[in-house]
């Protein structure tokens, strides 16, 4: 019977976590070249109450009585400390733990070299079983769409097949769950599959995919995490993609990660290159034409990138980030019907994930549907949860200026999400297409003059919130947003010629030999 005992810190010894010392007295992690990390005395509890189980799995009720004295916590708040923990195992943990959920069970402690109860494979010594067709070839790369997607700029997403070549079975159940995590799209699920992918390469270690795989995972993790861990997550991401070269030097999944560390403005056409080519090798993998769909759509080329998600559409099953993407896509493409097609079924599937959400109050938002909006974001039992309350009155906010048309109504909701730019890179996205849609073109190339060059002043780093998880720099800004139907009026703005070859845009056009959409359109 795993203790749920109440855990008093300061009562609590030192523990060893693999190479790693833990002192909860002094809430300090303590690593092998001396480095400490101080962590909350919540985050420390947790990660107490984890070690004690000794592998076995901690439901959720389980850390509310140890950790939280029984009182009764928002889903949220467990979340936060899990995510907290994930980060540490791969910052100052260095990968020699990880924090493994068991769905609709509850999380336990994995330390380097445990092998995970949960997953059923074969005995490894000895063991080299012919390969069944569990998860695809496109399904064994999954998390480097993730990278590359950083890479291109566009809409991030994952997903795992059904059919082609596929993982050894040995190591399948760890690339078919990792795949799973990827595909949540946030930090969280980034850092839960380089666990599987690392567990699958050592037992593996001869297995390019996993390899490419693992340099992906890693790769989408250099560009979601604080600025602390970009160098850690950039090294170990060109470590696994060598690793996958020198196994398999024509492996696409590697060269994918490895264009995905490069800085997002400004290298399409490197990028593209190198995701021709996986196409050319791998005509049939999803993983690489949303990765290019994603790219096309950053340097305006919607049409283009609306047909290779409708490729897509007919060979994969669904996810919410493939789902959410196309609708952007469809809309930004012209063809709204279909997006309104698009976004019901996205909705009936994953009514509560985060993204799926807010594309559905936009879409409503900025196509005539403006109260409709407002009534969705209204009814609080609908909303997804772990976003905190201020996001939801910034959108309705939005909304409601642009149902009313009122000057305060526009003045008082530009303001706000002025502020909220200041303060997040997702937030000043969000402005810009605001400010736009609404006409407001001084404060719309104002704020991306200080998005994309820090100009005026410096736009946050992180996505939304540092609870949330995820930061895009400066080097990584997207450019999705200038190519939205919510921005047309700054297109047709002779300041946005100015723009556009400042952030490098024309230079691409002009290398690559294609207008973009709203050039061919006059």
């Amino acid at each position: 019977m795993v203790s749920a005992d109440r855990i008093d810190l300061a009562h609590e010894p030192t523990f060893a976590l693999g190479t790693l010392s833990v002192e909860p007295g002094t809430r300090e992690i303590v690593g092998t070249d001396g480095t400490r990390e101080v962590v909350e005395p919540r985050v420390m509890q947790v990660l107490v109450a984890l070690a004690r189980a000794k592998g076995a799995t901690l439901s959720r009720d389980d850390l509310t009585r140890s950790c939280w004295d029984g009182r009764v916590v928002g889903e949220d708040a467990i979340n936060r400390v899990i995510s907290r923990l994930r980060r540490l195992a791969e910052g100052i943990g260095g990968g020699r733990f990880r924090i493994e959920t068991v769905t609709k069970v509850g999380y336990r402690l994995i330390v380097e070299g445990a092998h995970p109860a949960s997953l059923s494979v074969p005995a490894m010594k000895g063991v080299r079983p012919s390969s069944p067709r569990l998860p695809t070839r496109r399904a064994i790369i999954a998390g480097a769409a993730g990278a590359s997607v950083a890479a291109a700029g566009g809409i991030l997403w994952w997903r795992h097949g059904a059919s082609g070549d596929a993982a050894p079975a040995i190591v399948a159940p760890f690339m078919q769950q990792a795949n799973m995590a990827m595909s949540h799209g946030d930090p969280e699920g980034i850092t839960q599959a380089i666990g599987l992918f690392r567990r699958a390469v050592e037992i593996r270690p001869d297995y390019a995919d996993g390899w490419g795989a693992l340099a992906g995972a890693y790769a989408a993790a250099a560009r979601t995490r604080p600025s602390e861990y970009i160098a850690s997550m950039e090294e170990r991401a060109r470590a696994a993609a060598e690793r996958a070269l020198s196994l398999d030097p024509r492996n696409a999944y590697a060269k994918v990660a490895l264009i995905a560390l490069k800085p997002r403005i400004g290298n399409w056409q490197s990028a593209e290159q190198v995701l021709r080519q996986a196409m050319a090798d791998h005509p049939d993998s999803e993983v690489f034409m949303g990765t290019l769909s994603s790219l096309l759509s950053s340097v305006g080329r919607m049409a283009e990138a609306a047909i290779l998600s409708d490729r897509i559409a007919r060979i994969a099953a669904p996810s919410p980030g493939f789902s959410y993407s196309r609708v952007q896509l469809l809309w930004a493409a012209g063809r709204l019907e279909e997006a309104d097609r698009a976004m019901d079924d996205a909705f009936a599937l994953y009514p509560m994930h985060y993204a799926v959400w807010f594309t559905r109050f936009q879409l409503l938002t900025y196509t005539g549907r403006a109260r409709e909006a407002i009534a969705f974001g209204e009814e609080r039992g609908g909303r997804p949860t772990g976003i905190p309350e201020g996001n939801f009155d910034l959108v309705l906010a939005s909304a409601r200026a642009i149902a009313s048309g009122a000057r305060t109504d526009i003045d008082a909701a530009i303001a706000m999400n002025m502020a909220a730019a200041r303060r997040a890179a997702g937030q000043a996205e969000n402005t810009i297409q605001f400010a736009g849609a609404l006409g407001r073109l001084d404060d719309a190339f104002a704020l991306a003059d200080a998005y994309f060059f820090g100009r005026g002043f410096r736009v946050g780093d992180v996505r939304f919130t540092e609870q949330q998880g995820g930061y895009t720099r400066p080097a990584d800004r997207r450019t999705v947003p200038l190519f939205m139907p919510t921005t047309g009026a700054m297109r047709a703005d002779p300041r946005f010629e100015r723009l556009a070859t400042e952030i490098g845009l024309t230079r691409y056009w002009a290398q690559s030999g294609i207008r973009p959409d709203y050039k061919k359109a006059r």
